[in-house]
């Protein structure tokens, strides 16, 4: 049974997986000089990349997950300090590099640094790549069963209505999650920024919207739909999807790709109005340890053999422009996982909201608690 990208690692590199605790007392990750502590989400390397780091560098690697963006910041505002690898998405690590906690790059110690695509140089979360190395990059949108679509769909007006493409039987638009012939077998994940940013986009809002009126909405809207959702899960999804459990989830797209390679039945869809676009970024902590072991994993994630074999076992799409030619075809010709400009142009980064962040944090806690 496969897992998700936050929870795969920890079967698989078992012995090299230690529980994350708070703070610097009583770790028991590496602290000697050839080590390397790296705090990141899970199913997120190929099975070879840390055993193949630790043989040519006599490196030890420790690998600690967490399940969302905000444990990785309530982690390291604990006191967490001997990181020498964390793994933020855009709008986080704005918020880290405003609270100091990350180091800035030098880059002529990441030579491969040449390699990143031209587009993603310059990100509008660390403009220069000053704090951040591209690592991976997708979508957050609309993952499904196309048998058990088959089967309870039938071509209608009211189908085009609530979001779906009728001859195909896919759903097309957010409206989807709100169809009652899904009750119970949908998922929603359990990140408050995509789940009520996807309803602020139903809305046709923005994604950081910070308009309390309007986020208020969206979250009401959402406590209308709970009653149809199974549970919201950011680790379970790739679980959820393959055993049948769940239709339809709001997810990643590398984990529905994931999950496809377990069940041929799952698909994955953008949705017509837009999503979610993000870039996961491999950062430096200014507590680290082993900085320049850091920079030695850095420089060999973007090797291209290196790259290109954690895009195709993660199924998560690669800035790396000297990898792509190394991906698989079938990967590097979907247009759903490398979204042509056409579609991109209706998607949108997450970013940083400010003093905002406050309301979707209440927001989600009523939304949660409701």
């Amino acid at each position: 049974m496969s897992l998700s990208r936050r929870t795969f690692l920890r079967g698989m590199t078992g012995a090299l997986l230690v529980p994350a605790l708070s703070g610097c007392a009583g770790q028991e990750r590496e602290n000697g000089g050839n080590s390397l502590n790296i705090y990141s989400w899970a199913d997120y390397l190929h099975p070879d990349t840390i055993p193949e780091f630790e043989k040519r560098t006599a490196t030890r690697v420790v690998y600690d997950t967490f399940a969302s963006n905000e444990a990785l910041l309530a982690k390291l505002q604990a006191g967490a300090c001997d990181y020498d690898i964390v793994v933020p998405t855009g709008y986080m690590l704005r918020q880290l590099v405003k609270l100091g906690l990350l180091q800035e790059l030098d880059h002529e110690k990441i030579p491969n640094l040449k390699n990143v695509m031209k587009r993603f140089q310059n990100p509008a979360h660390d403009p220069g790549l000053k704090y951040s190395v591209p690592y991976t990059w997708g979508t957050t949108g609309i993952g499904y069963n196309t048998a058990a679509m088959q089967r309870i769909l039938t071509p209608s007006s009211t189908d085009m209505a609530i979001g779906f493409l009728t001859e195909l039987k896919t759903p097309a638009d957010w409206d989807v999650y709100w169809d009652e012939r899904l009750r119970g077998r949908i998922t929603l994940l359990d990140d408050s920024r995509e789940t009520i940013g996807f309803a602020l986009k139903r809305r046709g809002h923005s994604f950081n919207t910070t308009d309390e009126s309007v986020i208020r909405k969206a979250t009401n809207d959402l406590k209308e739909q709970k009653p149809l959702t199974m549970c919201y899960s950011s680790d379970q999804v790739i679980t959820q999807l393959v055993s049948g459990d769940c239709w339809l989830a709001l997810v990643y797209s590398g984990d529905a790709y994931q999950a496809r390679r377990e069940n041929p039945d799952i698909s994955y869809a953008i949705p017509v109005s837009g999503c979610s676009i993000w870039m996961d970024s491999l950062c430096i902590p200014k507590s680290a340890p082993h900085p320049e072991k850091a920079y030695e994993w850095i420089n060999y994630i973007l090797e291209p053999g290196v790259g290109a074999g954690i895009a195709n076992f993660t199924r998560y799409a690669t800035p790396n422009a000297l990898a792509m030619p190394l991906v698989k075809d079938e990967l590097r010709q979907d247009k759903v996982l490398y979204p042509n400009e056409s579609v991109l142009s209706r998607c949108e980064e997450i970013g940083d909201v400010g003093k905002a962040v406050f309301i979707y944090d209440r927001m989600w806690t009523e939304l949660k608690c409701s």
